[in-house]
């Protein structure tokens, strides 16, 4: 038996017993608690289906423009992030530059981001992908520019506000190999950054 037929029959008998016991008042109780009761379920299935429905990253493919700032060590960093997006993978391309008191650093890179979540206003992600880190003298004279190939890895989220805007942080881990020419030996280098910034989609 059908789940609106079990319902339908309950309600029948509840009505009938209300009016064998001659209470008209309970009858209208009745039936004013049950239409309260249905607009407040149905009110509620629309809001979750407009919720699931306000972005979905299944639609197609669009395209992320997302400056940011933030800090890498105690270094202040600020770039921007071009990213194109089809359900949950992104491919990215990355260029930030890292303000130092000695040099700065410009690390580019190109990164594969898995979305945890495509229909929602909250999308959390992880990425990883692998670049290239230049570090260019600021304080000197006659020092050379350094380059190193590097990887990245991280996770963060992005918040949408509309279709169309929304913020976002990520915390990432950079790895990277340089000689050191005056110990004659590689050194193996660790940054970490967290950024925030904001973020605008467009299809």
């Amino acid at each position: 038996m059908k789940l609106d037929s079990i319902y339908g029959s309950r309600f029948t008998r509840t009505i009938c017993r209300l009016l064998a016991t001659g209470s008209r008042r309970n009858v209208v109780l009745f039936l004013f608690a049950v239409l309260v009761t249905g607009t407040a379920l149905s009110q509620s299935r629309d809001t979750v289906a407009r919720s699931a429905s306000f972005f979905n990253l299944n639609d197609g493919v669009a395209f992320e423009i997302s400056p940011h700032t933030g800090l890498m060590g105690k270094s202040g960093t600020f770039g921007l992030r071009l990213s194109m997006n089809y359900s949950s993978f992104n491919l990215e391309l990355a260029g930030a530059q890292v303000l130092g008191k000695l040099a700065n650093m410009y690390p580019l890179t190109v990164n594969g981001v898995l979305n945890l979540s495509t229909r929602s206003r909250l999308i959390p992600f992880g990425l990883v992908g692998v670049g290239l880190l230049l570090t260019v003298p600021t304080a000197t004279i006659g020092d050379e520019v350094v380059s190193s190939i590097g990887v990245n890895f991280g996770a963060g989220a992005r918040y949408y506000f509309t279709r169309s805007f929304g913020v976002r942080v990520d915390v990432r881990q950079y790895i990277t190999n340089i000689k050191n020419n005056r110990e004659l030996k590689d050194e193996l280098l660790l940054f970490q950054e967290v950024a925030f910034g904001v973020t605008f989609m467009v299809r």
